[in-house]
């Protein structure tokens, strides 16, 4: 029975608005869910970088010890002794020490102007 003044567009106002409404939810949802793989997508993409860097951190530490120990006096005797290479310790002769370059500049230049020669 349809009422004196309304059309049949306002008896289904409130089928398009419940509609409407629910296309938005849906809409919302899905935004939800694709934002929330994109996040985890990108997570996994910044953890494989990090964990090579950790690896290879891992890596730089046991080189760096390794060759701490290869520096050892104790142990470039026994792989003297070991390879019977007839090394000694050098005779404080035999020793050379050189100045450092800085240190050498700087007293060059304390000592006063040089003159150059003119063309």
């Amino acid at each position: 029975m349809m009422r004196r003044g309304s059309s049949s567009l306002a008896q289904f106002a409130p089928a398009v608005k419940a509609a409407a409404i629910c296309l938005v939810t849906c809409g919302l949802g899905l935004g939800y869910v694709w934002q929330k793989q994109q996040i985890a997508q990108l997570g996994k993409e910044i953890k494989g970088p990090e964990v090579r860097l950790e690896v290879r951190g891992k890596q730089k530490k046991e080189l760096g010890d390794t060759l701490a120990q290869l520096k050892s006096p104790q142990v470039l005797d026994q792989l003297v002794n070991q390879w019977h290479l007839d090394l000694e310790m050098p005779r404080p002769h035999q020793v050379v020490v050189l100045k450092e370059r800085d240190a050498a500049l700087e007293a060059k230049k304390s000592e006063g102007p040089t003159q150059t020669a003119r063309r």
